[in-house]
Order: C-alpha cells, then structure tokens, then sequence
C-alpha cells in the first residue's frame, strides 16, 4: 500500500497540469512551476508583456523558460516504472476546449479550463483554482446547514409544544361535558334543550380546535420535512468532489435563500435601535423629545414646509436608512385611533400629495383600517386574519433578500410576507396614524 501511494505521488509530479500527461521537454517559470514547454507557450500565445502561471496567477515580464532537465529524467524514471497513465480517470474536461476543468468563475459560477480564463468572456472575471473555490462554497453550505439545523430544532420544539397544549385543550373539554352530564342527569328534565344547545357548542369547539391544530401541526411537519430533505441534499453535497459541489450550486444556494422558515430567535438577533426623524413628521403629529414616541393630533403644528416633510397624509420616517442587511425593529400601539400603517418606505415616497399604498408607491406596510380590519398594503390590498390583536408589531427587512415581513412581537405570529422583489432604494422605517392614535417604538 505504502509502495502504490509513492508511485501514486510519482505520477503526480510527473505530470504536466496543463495537458495532464507526462512532461515533455519540462521548463521551469519564474514562481517555480512546472510546465511542457509546448503548454505553456501556448497558454502564452498572443501575449506580449505580461505573462501569467496558469496555477498559481502570479506574472512575469518576460518568456523565461528554464529548462529542468532533472524534472526531465524523473519523468523518464516514471515511464520506465510502467505507472498506469497518467490522466486520471475521472478528470473532467472542458466542453468547448477539451482541457481539465482547473478554474472556477465567480461571476458565472461555473468551471472553466486555462483556455477559457485566457478568452473575452472570463479575462475581467474573478477566477480561483477549483479547489480554493470549492472550500469557499463549503463553508457558506455549512453557514446555511447550522441556520437550517436550528430552525429545524425550532419547528421540533414548536410541534411538541402545540401537542400538549391541543391535548390539554382536548382534556379540558372532555372533563367539561362529563361534569355536565353529571349534572344534567339531575336536571335532565328541565334542562334537556340547554343541553343539547351546549354540547353542540362544545362539539363546535373541539371540531375548530382540531381544524387549527391540523393545520398547524400539517405545515409543521411539513416544513420539517422541507427542512430534513435540505439539510441531508446539502450535507450530501458537502462530502461530494468539488465538481459535484460546484456545477449546481447556484441552485442549491438559492433554495437555501428561498426557505420560507424564520426561527424567531433568528429574526430577533437582527434587532436595531429605531427613533423618528422629526423633519419627516406630518404637522399633524406630535414626537416626544427622544424621537421614540408619536402621537396624532387634529390640530397642525407651524413647522417649515421642507422636501422630506409628509404634508398630505400624516407620516413620519425612521433616522436611520438601510442600504444593505438584515434589520428588525419593534413599535408598540399605544392607541390605535382611527387606523395605522407600519412597515418601510422608500427614500423617494412621494411626501407632498397622496400616493398609491403599496410597493407601487414605495411603501410595504401593514395597517388596521377605521373599521378594525387588517391588511397588507399589496395592490389590491390581502386582508389579514391574525390569530390574536397584535399590541406591538415586528418589523424584519431583508434588503439583499428583497424581503420584508411583519410580526405580532408577542407571539411572533408571522402577519404577512411581502413577495420578493429586488431593492435598489434607501429604505427608512414607516409609520402612519390617523385619528388620534399612539405608537411608542421598543
């Protein structure tokens, strides 16, 4: 064994990277590697200044071709020890130039071989051995792997928790109608029609409670089950060869950045400090001191007309803008009054007259309507059916993922998900109130 694997080590430095084959008149360059002399002057062709290694990219100013004649005897040791050829059997070869696939495209990641690195469509591109790529995409597989494992842990826990409290709720009703049947059995007479009403209320409620709960537990194990799939497709690809690992894995990353799965833990690590940027307020509303509080009123404030100013409909903008990242933030409604939106808007929304309430208009928001109603502001609006009164609202915004979602920050209760788009805009934080209402951020 230790004898094959020196032989093995043999055939390697015999052999040229470029052609793959044993040296043919060897020549050593000025970083130290070594080439046929046929190779790499045409790998050189067409140059005239400026000479690159084809393994290592460092450059030279000149054709300096040392012949390696010691090189040279080696390889003709290896020949006269009968080592088996030396192009490896699964060497996988450039389709368009037929030469070993050595190089990995940043840009279009993809593979490409020296011929292709030397052309128009990759000269400006940035090019790492396929090895040093292969490493690179791994940790970044790995990244997504640790995420996708904890969100998995998550769902776990959730799904547990939901079966015992659904059991619970279940117990509790079933000790509820034999407590009744007790006492029918001595009322049964006066109270056989108040009876029946009440069972079938509580048949109702058991059949909604078992309605939500299949549900919930169904997208559960549904989104585990997503979840498991990914993580054994990406530990898969992380044992894999580099070919294996990089000749899809724009797809695969993607997927990863498609999961539809936001730990809570994972959202709220992303937590900023907000305050309201005064000089975007609607005369209409009143900011406290530290800018963390506003509160509408019906009378207008004398305040200069500037561009950022809202003067049609009583707005107010965030400090702070995002230009790239993950950011959440928490506001609290203090007083609902007759309605509010709350999201983020773009820097150019329109501020001087009425706009479309929409991404259209440069808003993604969502807002309780005069008469209690929820909404996301998509065009036309989705109504909204949150499973409890939100008091403080989530906002999570994922600018490189075109994302924006919105949670009740108590329950974290996920109210709707914008559809992804790509933002190119500076993005503040958005705040409406009409009415009289009071929000306070946390």
């Amino acid at each position: 064994m230790a004898a094959a694997a020196q032989l093995g080590n043999l055939q390697e430095e015999a052999a040229c990277s470029i052609c793959l084959d044993y040296f043919t008149d060897p020549v050593s360059i000025e970083c130290g590697h070594n080439f046929c002399r046929s190779c790499i002057t045409q790998s050189w062709e067409g140059r005239d200044d400026i000479f690159p290694c084809p393994q290592c990219r460092s450059t030279s100013s000149g054709k300096n071709l040392r012949p390696n004649r010691q090189l040279g005897n080696m390889v003709e040791i290896a020949k006269q020890l009968h080592l088996p050829p030396v192009n490896p059997p699964e060497v996988n070869l450039c389709e368009k130039h037929n030469q070993a696939l050595l190089l990995f495209c940043a840009e279009d990641q993809r593979m490409i071989c020296l011929v292709c690195r030397e052309s128009k469509e990759h000269k400006t591109h940035t090019v790492t051995p396929v090895e040093e790529a292969a490493e690179e995409y791994k940790v970044k597989l790995q990244e997504w792997l640790r995420s996708l494992k904890k969100a998995e842990e998550y769902k776990l826990e959730s799904k547990v928790k939901e079966e015992e409290q659904y059991k619970a709720m279940r117990d509790r009703l079933r000790t509820e109608k034999k407590n009744l049947e007790s006492e029918f059995e001595i009322l049964q007479q006066l109270l056989k029609e108040n009876e029946q009403t009440l069972h079938e209320k509580l048949e109702k409620m058991e059949k909604k409670i078992n309605m939500v709960e299949n549900a919930n537990i169904t997208k559960l194990t549904n989104q585990i089950t997503s979840l498991n799939v990914l993580i054994m497709e990406i530990e898969k690809k992380c044992e894999a060869s580099a070919w294996e690992l990089l000749k899809d894995v724009r797809r695969t990353l993607s997927r990863c950045d498609n999961v539809k799965v936001q730990c809570p833990e994972v959202v709220k690590s992303y937590k900023v400090m907000v305050t309201l940027d005064p000089d975007t307020a609607h005369p209409r509303l009143l900011l406290s001191e530290g800018g963390t509080r506003v509160r509408g009123t019906s009378t207008a404030q004398r305040l200069p007309d500037t561009p950022k100013r809202f003067t049609s409909d009583p707005c107010v903008l965030g400090s702070e803008r995002f230009t790239s990242g993950r950011h959440y933030w928490e506001v609290q409604l203090l007083q609902e009054g007759m309605g509010w939106q709350v999201g983020v808007a773009a820097e150019s929304v329109e501020r001087k007259r009425s706009f479309p309430w929409s991404p259209e208009g440069g808003v993604w928001a969502v807002e309780r309507g005069s008469g209690g109603q929820y909404s996301a502001l998509t065009s036309p609006k989705t109504p909204l059916s949150p499973r409890e009164k939100p008091l403080k609202l989530g906002v999570y915004l994922d600018y490189e993922g075109g994302r924006l979602s919105l949670y009740n920050a108590d329950s974290m209760e996920l109210l709707y998900t914008f559809p992804r788009a790509p933002f190119t805009q500076r993005f503040f934080p958005f705040f409406c109130l009409c009415g009289g209402g009071e929000m306070r951020l946390v």
